[in-house]
């Protein structure tokens, strides 16, 4: 069912506009939170850094953010589930980030980052947009339009 650079042929669904734009989103984040993780895994890889496992348990979960994103727009379940825990997760750490730049000292900084906070609270917001469309009736609806689509073209 690959379309390719060709149009899409009669009847085959297409991601409308705005699961476009979670994908978007969501390959975005992901591929940004991978680079800022960029000099830690060059250096680990060269042996001048150690292990750390929050690090590169973060770049494993943005690669899989972004493995989803890309097979989202192909209208895949497993990309849509990806998809799902991805958002979930990123909406958990922004709060956790959120909470450690607006309340000092509660868990390890001893310093107020109140523009760092709120923007931790935006993009968290974000998310939460972003995971409620990709958990609505209309995702799903796409997602079974193209296994029905599928499956008639298999037949």
């Amino acid at each position: 069912m690959s379309y390719g650079n060709a149009p899409p042929p009669q009847g085959a669904p297409v991601p409308p506009q705005e699961l476009i734009g979670a994908s978007i989103f969501v390959g975005l984040v992901s591929v940004l939170s991978i680079s800022r993780h960029g000099p830690y895994l060059i250096a680990f890889a060269l042996g001048r850094a150690g292990l750390d496992p929050g690090a590169l348990g973060l770049i494993v979960l943005n690669a899989i953010g972004f493995a989803g994103s890309l097979w989202l727009l192909a209208l895949r379940r497993w990309a849509w589930a990806l998809c799902l825990g991805y958002a979930a997760l990123e909406f958990c750490l922004r709060l956790y980030y959120a909470f450690n730049d607006l309340v000092p000292g509660m868990l390890g900084r001893a310093s107020l980052h109140l523009l760092g906070g709120i923007g931790e609270l935006l993009l968290g917001f974000v998310f939460l947009v972003v995971l409620a469309f990709l958990s609505g009736a209309e995702t799903r609806q796409q997602l079974e339009a193209r296994e029905s689509y599928r499956r008639a073209s298999v037949e």
